[in-house]
């Protein structure tokens, strides 16, 4: 079973995979990664709701981030001590 990024995404070897229809994102496509750790990323995620919400998004798109919100509230409550501030292991 690959390595899932969201529900929208997963990893096939060093190719990232849109799940929905098996197309891979061109290597040459900028992407961006927050990780639940990161103690700014529930806050950037709750703001992009708020831009989905306001650009009237489609449901399917809202519920994938509402899940997102979810789980990193979870992780966030669960493990207190793993929140850093990012950049803070200085990539290590």
């Amino acid at each position: 079973m690959p390595r899932t990024i969201d529900p929208k995404y997963h990893i096939d070897g060093d190719q990232i995979i849109k799940t929905s229809n098996n197309q891979p994102i061109p290597k040459d496509e900028p992407l961006f990664l927050f990780r639940a750790r990161d103690k700014h990323a529930l806050d950037t995620l709750l703001h992009y709701r708020q831009l989905c919400l306001v650009d009237g998004c489609t449901d399917y798109q809202m519920a994938g981030i509402n899940e997102r919100i979810a789980e990193f509230r979870l992780f966030r409550d669960m493990r207190p001590t793993s929140m850093k501030q990012p950049g803070s292991t200085l990539g290590k």
